[in-house]
């Protein structure tokens, strides 16, 4: 079994599409799979590299960092995360015109409909930065020039090209051979609070939020109601994440909302940890377009 130095040896990179493609004129396009912080860190940090980005949202996978993501450009017709703004494709035929325009990050729903409009066929890069910590992800190398894979599941070379560590002390490591480490089943400490700085839904039911993300509270605070149950604060602090209103409901075991202990805690901005991630992403494309400019050059 592989080491955890070995699963992060940076090797040669698979061959990725030339960035500037077909159309010489043309940006590198990337496609990233999610809307909540992390995938909201990647699209911001190819955005300003140059890629077109569209960001599409699963439906399936509620955004609890709002304010630290480009969901909310789904509702509120724009989002903006520490200066890059983001813009929703209201309706599938509006992508190409936002792509070619470039005004920020395109925010779509995942939808056949959606990418069968955008025109890409191929884009140069794929990143699937869902989180989605116990799914069992499909093969996606064939569906662009790289594939990257961030957090658990991903395997380099089987159902990606590149994964991206996201383990707590190793975020950002780039993966070019094997898997990723499986989830520890721990949250990440803030403040001293782990597991307990989340509100998670006890029942399945309907979810009404009682506080605005960003609000300062104290212990057995009402902050929502799930269905007939009144949901307390489990700790004080700022209410660091929150998913929106679910009238169609949530299921149990869901998180609802994140609240943050520190004096310091913010809900906007990219945060530390999704940088780091963004980072691992954005070094190992440029390493693959140095790649591509020196075998073009060879000949």
């Amino acid at each position: 079994m592989m080491s955890v130095q070995e699963r992060l040896s940076v090797a040669r990179p698979p061959a990725l599409a030339p960035c500037r493609g077909a159309e010489a004129n043309r940006p590198p396009t990337a496609l990233i799979l999610g809307t909540g912080d992390i995938a909201s860190a990647i699209g911001r940090g190819l955005f300003l590299r140059g890629w077109r980005v569209v960001l599409l949202r699963d439906n399936g996978v509620p955004v609890l960092r709002r304010g630290m993501a480009f969901d909310d450009a789904m509702e509120d017709g724009v989002a903006v995360l520490d200066g890059v703004i983001a813009v929703p494709a209201a309706a599938p035929g509006a992508l190409p015109a936002l792509l070619s325009a470039r005004p920020g990050v395109v925010v779509a729903n995942l939808d056949p409909a959606v990418l069968a409009a955008s025109g890409i066929d191929r884009p140069d890069a794929l990143v699937d930065a869902r989180m989605r910590k116990y799914a069992m992800p499909a093969d996606l190398r064939p569906l662009a020039g790289c594939a990257i894979g961030v957090g658990p599941g991903f395997v380099a070379g089987g159902n990606v090209h590149i994964a991206i560590e996201t383990l707590p002390g190793q975020e950002g490591g780039v993966v070019t051979r094997g898997s990723t480490a499986v989830p520890t089943g721990q949250a990440v400490p803030l403040g001293g609070a782990g597991a307990e700085r989340f509100v998670y839904a006890p029942i399945a039911g309907v979810w009404q939020p009682e506080v605005p993300l960003g609000a300062w509270i104290e212990p057995g605070t009402l902050v929502g109601r799930l269905g007939p149950r009144r949901l307390p604060a489990p700790i004080g602090g700022c209410i660091r994440g929150m998913v929106r209103a679910a009238p169609g409901g949530v299921a149990r075991g869901s998180k609802l909302m994140e609240i943050d202990p520190r004096p310091e805690a913010t809900c906007t901005g990219v945060p530390p940890r999704a940088q780091r991630i963004a980072a691992g992403v954005e070094a190992a494309l440029a390493a693959q377009r140095t790649i591509n400019v020196a075998m073009a050059a060879a000949g």
